[in-house]
């Protein structure tokens, strides 16, 4: 449930995200708003002081009158200016605001938990940030361009009308305010809530619609675009009638606010009339009382919009706050403790890393521990404890790990597994759909978060900071990341620093992509459309595994890497994986549902049900009984 914030917490908020220039500018705007508020009133005073002067003389020229005239108009233009000055100050507070706001919320939602973007809807995600985005922005906006003015303005009326009226009827005068003020809140009671809750079913319907257009391929397979129409056309007819409702309840306030004003506005003139024609006051001050008036009755004919749409951008801006507080992933939380540690100072430089790796003449096997077990007697150097410098040791262990998706933990994706993978090993991972290879992958680069212990080079998982991870694993799934922009950039992605051309060029060459790039327009310099939807899926993956040829990782995760590349393509990819895997002593875990591509592997586990059932080279399973001789027969898919 939305934590409901005070005024005073919110704008505390918003101030936040300014630096304190832009903060000190808001005292410059309330210091404007008092300035002009003050000259609005020198219109009324003096027309009510040249009214008098024209009836109190017989022989007034224009002449006689021009002083007082040019004095009206340099006042309104004055002022004109300093709202200008007013609304380029506010508008540069809000942009920078929206600037600060932007960036701080994408951070936020790119370090959130796995887990929030499974329980919500991409396209509502998106929407609600939009929307609250421009909710805090505009509370911004409507505070200082319209509350704010309105106020100062009515409060500098509220004194010249008791100044040129008498006090009794000055405070008549007034009670336009309250009967008027009554009406508002009477109005904003009876739709309380209403502007929020279609913004939210608006919200939903965006949700929809994004799932949609992710889906387009298969509704258009499945001919149900009419369908979907209809579903969206029914929730846009509920809408569509609560949105009527609030219009006509709209519209009947109004009716009444208008009545309020009108009947005043004659009750002013009136006793203006009145006293003027007594001698009590002056035509002139008739004027001048009644120009003051339309400048009270004006901000209380906006007032419901104002306060209904302050109210709305308080919500939207609690809304956006929420999306700050919204608790980092736990691979983000353990960063900062471990910044003073050994993960902080990892050196993961594959060039770094002696030509054929630690495990060089050493036969690579890798072992299962028993849960609480030690190290002693594993085959592959066993006997040595990792360091906990990936840059000399990248073996991977896990003891005794189980994982469940947070949503449901009780249902165990991975039980009590416990592996000992050695340095430099090129390791594969069969099995069937769900039996939790990609979940193992998951919790071996800190994506999820296991139970057990695992460790990197011998420091312990939690140890080490998103940063550490970056430098040393990569992970190349099925459907790699794309962005909107260059190959070149696409390639680059992820580096920390400014890569040549001719280093995306070799790196593109190992992955069998640099001719086709070559022929595209542009050629490295080829826009990419979102999801880079302007090429096929085959080189989508062949520009993911050029990225890891620039890298150069110590780890790699391969997660069906390679499914939608062809024969030939697979297979200089896979020598060249092979080669970098010797000459910089990279660990490569391959996940694969066609097992020739785990053919070439040091050893292969076997997975089912969230355990390893079998394990061995690609020859020594396929000569056994079980899943993955069932596998490459077809049997078992």
């Amino acid at each position: 449930m939305q934590k409901r914030r005070t005024l005073s917490e919110t704008w505390k908020n918003i101030f936040s995200l300014l630096p304190r220039r832009q903060r000190l500018r808001f005292l410059l705007i309330l210091l404007i708003l008092g300035v002009s508020a003050v000259l609005s009133q020198l219109t009324p005073l003096a027309v009510g002081y040249m009214t008098d002067r024209v009836l109190g003389e017989s022989d007034v020229t224009f002449l006689s009158v021009a002083p007082v005239l040019l004095v009206i108009l340099a006042v309104n233009v004055v002022n004109e200016v300093i709202k200008v000055a007013r609304r380029l100050i506010v508008e540069d507070t809000a942009t920078q605001a929206e600037k600060n706001a932007r960036q701080k919320a994408a951070v936020s939602l790119l370090m959130a938990p796995l887990s929030y973007f499974r329980s919500h809807m991409t396209g509502n995600i998106h929407g609600r940030l939009n929307r609250s985005l421009d909710g805090t922005v505009r509370l911004i906006k409507l505070m200082f361009m319209d509350f704010a003015p309105a106020v100062t303005t009515a409060l500098a009326a509220i004194v010249t009308i008791f100044l040129q009226l008498p006090v009794p009827v000055a405070c008549l005068v007034i009670l336009v305010i309250p009967v008027g003020t009554f009406i508002v809140f009477r109005q904003i009671a009876t739709q309380k809530g209403i502007r929020v809750e279609l913004m939210e079913s608006k919200a939903g319907m965006d949700g929809t619609v994004v799932e949609l257009l992710n889906g387009i391929e298969t509704i258009r397979t499945l001919d149900s675009a009419a369908a979907e129409g209809d579903r969206i056309l029914e929730r846009s007819e509920y809408l569509r009638q609560k949105e009527m409702r609030h219009h006509k309840a709209m519209a009947f306030y109004d009716c009444l606010k208008f009545v309020n004003e009108a009947v005043f506005s004659v009750l002013v003139i009136g006793l203006s009339v009145l006293l003027a024609s007594q001698k009590v006051i002056s035509v002139g001050t008739v004027l001048t009382a009644y120009l003051c008036f339309t400048q009270l009755t004006g901000p209380l004919r906006e007032l419901h919009r104002i306060l209904d749409e302050f109210s709305e951008c308080m919500v939207l801006a609690g809304d956006y706050f929420q999306i700050l507080e919204i608790p980092a992933d736990f691979s983000y939380q353990d960063s900062e403790q471990s910044s003073g540690g050994s993960a902080a100072g990892l050196s993961c430089r594959s060039s770094e890393q002696p030509s054929g790796g630690l495990s060089a003449g050493f036969p690579c096997r890798s072992s299962e521990l028993p849960s609480g077990s030690s190290a002693a007697g594993l085959s592959c150097r066993s006997s040595e404890l990792p360091s906990g410098d990936l840059s000399a040791d990248s073996a991977i262990r896990l003891e005794g790990v189980n994982f469940a998706y947070p949503e449901k933990p009780d249902q165990r994706i991975l039980k009590n597994i416990s592996l000992f993978i050695p340095s430099g090993c090129f390791l594969g991972v069969a099995g069937p759909s769900g039996c939790g290879k990609s979940s193992l992958i998951k919790v071996i680069d800190k994506l999820e978060q296991a139970g057990g212990r695992i460790t990197l080079g011998g420091t312990d998982l939690s140890a080490l900071s998103r940063s550490a991870l970056a430098d040393c694993i990569a992970l190349v799934p099925q459907t790699p990341f794309l962005i909107a922009d260059t190959v070149y950039r696409n390639i680059c992605y992820g580096m920390k620093r400014e890569v040549p051309l001719e280093e995306v060029k070799e790196a593109a060459q190992k992955a069998n992509i640099a001719a086709d790039i070559e022929k595209l327009p542009g050629s490295w310099q080829f826009e990419l459309s979102e999801g880079g939807r302007n090429l096929s899926g085959g080189q989508w993956q062949r520009i993911a595994l050029a990225r890891i040829f620039l890298r150069k990782p110590k780890i790699l995760i391969l997660d069906e890497a390679t499914s939608a590349l062809d024969n030939t393509s697979e297979r200089l990819i896979q020598a060249e994986i092979e080669k970098m895997k010797e000459e910089s002593g990279t660990t490569v875990i391959s996940i694969a549902h066609r097992l020739s591509t785990l053919r070439n592997c040091d050893e292969i586990l076997v997975m089912d049900k969230g355990q390893i059932v079998q394990r061995g080279t690609f020859d020594e399973l396929e000569a056994s009984p079980g899943i993955f001789r069932d596998m490459a027969l077809g049997i078992l898919r």
